[in-house]
């Protein structure tokens, strides 16, 4: 075996976990109410892994565990997991007897046949944690004998402070767990632990990672798109449609409200101050989103905006578009430069799809000297051109509505291993 740069791969080729061991981070803060958080986490990891998958939820002291069924590819179901919030991460393992014997041979087995030849020999590093004091041998007798006997049986190389893979001892509930390489999870909270929120989403690089980082903390969402068509091509659709797709939990579905923008904006252009015209955007978007949102039985609402990254979004443009809405605004960019929002596009799996060229309602009939400081009383002042309220209302009815998620059948069809 060859080091890789995918976690999953990281393992002898001819070690079969019977388990994934599941860690988590912050839920362990959690206190009395930690139970709950537990609970919430292992139905959304039943959910991402679909009933009838071969796949067994279990809970353990300060984890949980994945039974590996017959004919079930572990590595598809890590690759599912991974994407859990709520997960910090997880290590394939196989149980052995708690005893430095039953798991040197459970080391010897799991390397068989692991000898590089001419090649170079991957590194390795064995930890052990125990969450009793119980046994007649500490940790570092668990490391040396287990690790000793994975040189003798492969010829690895030992590195203990960035091993290319790394080895796992754990003793928990009498039992010993023996694991090799570690897929990493999202971390935060589980889906469903914070609350509903509505996420405005562009088609741009900011909007899914706003939403991601929203999602990260335990909410639950429902995508608004805002498009021109047919001004602009049905493009920006679609990739809303797969970016919420991108970003939505596994196992859960949720729905996309597309709303037909252009009809308003042309309104706008020849009725109100052209300085004015983003923030009428912004301030109409809102009142939309707003209205979707208490149908949706959301609490706040989620956008990508990020303080003067552009005209609309200096701080007084903020506040004057905020003053439209009553329901709380959240922007988990707003301190974050470009680069590194680019950076967790690019590590979530958004940028690429965010790139593509679309027609962006945003950006149709922008004015050329957009206001950088807009007061709101310019901005109510400049509406009275309209029934505000039957405007909105016109936007919500007027949406077209999908539901996005994959389906039970798509998850099935995924983690079973193929003959």
């Amino acid at each position: 075996m060859l080091p890789s740069r995918d976690p999953r791969d990281r393992v002898p080729a001819r070690f079969q976990p019977t388990r994934l061991i599941v860690h988590y981070n912050e839920i362990a803060l959690k206190g009395r109410n930690r139970r709950w958080f537990e609970d919430i986490l292992a139905r959304n990891m039943r959910l991402a892994l679909g009933s009838g998958s071969g796949f067994k939820v279990e809970k353990l002291y300060g984890r949980l565990a994945v039974g590996v069924g017959p004919g079930a590819d572990w590595r598809c179901a890590a690759a599912r997991l991974a994407r859990v919030f709520g997960i910090a991460y997880m290590v394939p393992v196989v149980i052995a007897e708690p005893t430095l014997e039953a798991l040197e041979a459970a080391a010897a087995e799991a390397v068989e046949g692991e000898r590089a030849g001419g090649r170079e020999p991957p590194t390795f590093g064995v930890r052990c944690k125990r969450a009793t004091k119980d046994y007649p041998f500490t940790s570092a007798d668990v490391q040396c004998r287990v690790g000793a006997r994975i040189q003798a049986a492969a010829g690895w190389r030992v590195h203990l402070d960035a091993p290319d893979v790394p080895v796992v001892v754990e003793d928990l509930n009498m039992l010993a767990f023996l694991g090799f390489g570690r897929v990493e999870g999202p971390g935060g909270l589980p889906t469903g632990a914070s609350g509903r929120v509505a996420c405005l989403l562009s088609g741009g690089i900011d909007s899914p990672v706003a939403a991601y980082q929203i999602l990260r903390r335990g909410a639950t969402a429902v995508y608004v798109h805002f498009h021109s068509f047919p001004h602009t091509g049905i493009e920006s659709q679609e990739k809303a449609r797969d970016l919420a797709e991108m970003v939505q939990p596994p196992g859960h579905r949720s729905r996309l409200w597309k709303v037909p923008f252009a009809e308003l904006q042309r309104r706008i252009v020849t009725e109100a101050p052209a300085a004015l015209r983003v923030v009428l955007y912004r301030r109409f978007m809102v009142r939309t989103a707003e209205a979707i949102a208490r149908r949706e039985g959301a609490l706040a609402l989620v956008t990508g905006e990020n303080l003067g990254q552009v005209a609309s979004q200096t701080l007084e443009n903020l506040h004057t578009i905020d003053g439209a809405v009553s329901m709380p605004v959240l922007r988990p960019l707003i301190g974050l430069d470009k680069r590194e929002i680019i950076d967790l596009a690019r590590r979530i799996g958004t940028y690429e799809a965010s790139i593509e060229p679309h027609g962006d309602c945003c950006s149709f009939l922008m004015p050329p000297n957009p206001a950088t400081r807009s007061r709101p009383e310019d901005l109510a002042a400049a509406e009275t051109a309209w029934d505000v309220a039957a405007e909105v209302d016109r936007l919500v009815e007027s949406s077209a509505v999908e539901q996005v998620g994959a389906c039970e059948a798509g998850i099935l069809a995924e983690i079973q291993r193929k003959d």
